[in-house]
């Protein structure tokens, strides 16, 4: 009978074996680690949850950020990490979801033959005539400037707790209910 480990047991031999590999390969030597299939969706099953985003260009690039949330959605789950790494994952998911939100609001504004501005926040506040939500309108706002107070170049010690899984979950919700009410 096959010796059936539980997922801690298969992660520590995981991470045994990453160990060994960084140890074994030569400086500069690429060695290909497959993601596991499912864990990235393809741009296929994402194309219909944004059909009614009417750019073709804007619509591969909300899949493609899409995509790339579900790859650091997957490197937050499956790894352990802390410091200034962990907080640059936040950081991009934040500034992803967000900028997935914005051009889903801004497409949303123009198929109702209004012009978006170029102001995020202005476009929020124009949702709720066509029926938003307060409530929703209110956690974009929070998303949008959550997003605004984010540096990039400015990654201090101080700075790698900031920003948590609770905000990283907060603003993929956000994306979410944004998606729900403005793509229907």
């Amino acid at each position: 009978m096959q010796n059936l480990r539980t997922p801690a047991e298969l992660a520590t031999i995981v991470s045994k074996r990453l160990q060994q590999l960084e140890e074994r390969a030569k400086e500069g030597e690429r060695t290909a680690i497959y993601v596991p299939k499912g864990v990235i969706r393809k741009m296929d099953a994402l194309l219909p949850k944004y059909i009614l985003v009417s750019d073709s260009t804007v619509k591969r690039n909300i899949c493609y950020a899409m995509e790339a949330l579900d790859f650091y959605r997957w490197l937050i789950n499956r790894f352990k990490l802390y410091g200034p790494v962990e907080g640059y994952l936040y950081k991009t998911g934040i500034i992803l979801a967000n900028m997935i939100v914005e051009a889903v609001t801004r497409d949303f504004l123009t198929r109702k033959w209004l012009t978006p501005s170029n102001k995020h926040l202005r476009n929020i506040d124009k949702l709720e005539q066509f029926g938003i939500p307060a409530g929703l309108c209110k956690k974009m706002h929070s998303l949008n400037s959550r997003r605004e107070n984010i540096h990039l170049h400015l990654v201090s010690d101080l700075e790698s707790a900031k920003y948590t899984l609770k905000d990283w979950n907060e603003s993929i919700l956000c994306l979410q209910a944004v998606r729900g009410a403005l793509l229907q």
